[in-house]
């Protein structure tokens, strides 16, 4: 294999590596592809047979490409030939691979074992909180509520519909608020103020 080739190659997983956390980062691009929270850790759950050892996951394979690219770089001087180059391609693969179980091992599934969504949309209905993005009309804001360790956990939130003609047309930040529905297909609950607010 030629070495502007290689040089090529471990460019562009670098580059790859790099920009897809960054366009997510500035555009929210992935959530918006697959599906709204799935953003860059996209976690498929299972394995791509269904029943691998570790999920596939975005942010992990971010990781993958950088150190890929970033071994090879190191390696190439030394993929004097054919076989060579052959072995080392499958050492920095494997380097590649480590660093992505280690990321998901250690990180990523820890996160997910304490990811708020445990407490998730259908224990939210009746749950108080704060608003921490102010909500206005018919937009969009956040929600601070607790879970059971109390620690705060955001939510998008939008005004009760259905309580729209007894609510203030803007429930700025750091009002009270009660979680009156909620809509798990969206990732949204409904809120209202507290009665002693209204």
């Amino acid at each position: 294999m030629s070495t502007p080739l290689l040089i090529y190659i471990f460019n562009l997983a670098i580059i790859i590596g790099f920009v897809i956390p960054l366009l997510n980062l500035f555009t929210g691009w992935f959530g918006g592809i697959f599906g709204g929270d799935l953003d860059v850790d996209v976690d498929a759950g299972k394995g791509v047979s269904g029943h691998g050892l570790i999920p596939f996951n975005i942010m992990c394979l971010c990781l993958f490409l950088v150190v890929f690219g970033a071994a090879g770089h190191m390696a190439r001087p030394h993929m004097t030939n054919l076989l060579f180059t052959a072995l080392l391609l499958a050492g920095c693969f494997v380097v590649a691979a480590l660093a992505y179980a280690a990321l998901y091992k250690l990180l990523i599934k820890r996160l997910k074992e304490n990811n708020a969504a445990a407490l998730s949309y259908h224990r939210l209905r009746g749950m108080s909180g704060e608003v921490t993005l102010t909500i206005t009309g018919e937009g969009m804001g956040t929600v601070s509520l607790k879970d059971s360790t109390g620690a705060a956990i955001s939510f998008r939130a939008k005004i009760d519909p259905d309580l729209r003609d007894q609510l203030p047309a803007t429930i700025k930040t750091g009002e009270r608020v009660v979680v009156t529905e909620v809509d798990p297909a969206n990732k949204l609950c409904y809120v209202s103020l507290y009665i002693d607010q209204i």
